[in-house]
C-alpha cells in the first residue's frame, strides 16, 4: 500500500538472506528505475524508522524484465524487413541497407550507476500516421540518422533500429533516471523534427522493458525460494 502511492506495485517479494530482499514490481511508463528504488527503500525505511533509523545500505541492483529477453528481441527486430517484405523487391533491398546494429552494445549487461548496478533495456515502436508507407530515400535515411544522433546526445546505448516503411523498432539501453515514457516521447519529437515538424507519426507509441531474462525465467525462481 505504501509504494502504490508512487505507482509502484509489488507483485512478489522474498528475503533471500538475512541481509538481502528481492522485489518483482510493475509500474507506469512515466516512472524511472531510480524512482522505483527510491519508493521501495524510502517507504520501507519510513515504516521501520522507530526500530531502525538507518536500515538500508546505499547500494542496490535493479533490472528490467519483459515477456521476451534481450537476445530474443534482438533476433525479432533483426527479422523485421523479412517479416514485412514489400511487393517491390527494390524497396525491400533498400530497407535492408538502412537497418542499424551496433554489435558492441549488449543490452543484457549490467551497468554501474552512482549507488548500484542496473539493467534498463527498452523496446520502442512508433508508427507512421494513418499507416502511411514511406519509401523516399532521404526521409528514411533522415529518420535513421536522427535516432542515432538523438541516442548519442542522450547517452543511450543504441543496439538496433528496425526501420520499415510504416513503423520503426528501436532497442536501446538507458540510465537509471530515464523513464520509458520520456525516452519514447523524446524519440518521437526528434523524428518529427527530422521531418520538418510534420505530424508524420501517430501520437502514440509502444514501449516495453526487457533484460537478459524474461518473466517466465524470473518468477519460478522467486516462487521456489
Amino acid at each position: 500500500r505504501a509504494t502504490a502511492i508512487d505507482a509502484v506495485r509489488i507483485l512478489e517479494f522474498q528475503i533471500t538472506s538475512p541481509h538481502v530482499a528481492q522485489f518483482l514490481v510493475s509500474t507506469r511508463p512515466d516512472v524511472s528505475p531510480s524512482d522505483i528504488v527510491r519508493s521501495i527503500k524510502g517507504r520501507w525505511q519510513y515504516i521501520l524508522r522507530s526500530q531502525h533509523p538507518s536500515v538500508f545500505r546505499r547500494n542496490y541492483f535493479i533490472g528490467s524484465v519483459g515477456a521476451a529477453n534481450s537476445e530474443t528481441l534482438n533476433d525479432y527486430v533483426a527479422r523485421q524487413v523479412a517479416r514485412h517484405a514489400m511487393v517491390d523487391d527494390r524497396v525491400t533491398a533498400k530497407l535492408e541497407l538502412l537497418q542499424f546494429q551496433d554489435r558492441t552494445v549488449n543490452l543484457g549487461e549490467e551497468q554501474i550507476g552512482s549507488h548500484g548496478k542496473f539493467v534498463h533495456g527498452l523496446q520502442v515502436v512508433v508508427e507512421n500516421a494513418c499507416g502511411w508507407h514511406e519509401i523516399r530515400d532521404e526521409v528514411l535515411a533522415g529518420s535513421r540518422e536522427m535516432i542515432v544522433r538523438a541516442s548519442a546526445s542522450k547517452g543511450w546505448r543504441l543496439a538496433r533500429i528496425g526501420l520499415l516503411s510504416n513503423h520503426i523498432h528501436i532497442l536501446l539501453g538507458c540510465s537509471m533516471s530515464d523513464s520509458p515514457a520520456s525516452v519514447a516521447l523524446s524519440l518521437l519529437n526528434n523524428l518529427a523534427y527530422a521531418q520538418g515538424m510534420r505530424p508524420a507519426f501517430r501520437f502514440s507509441y509502444y514501449v516495453g522493458t526487457f533484460g537478459p531474462y524474461d518473466r517466465n525465467a524470473i518468477r519460478p525462481v522467486i516462487r521456489d525460494r
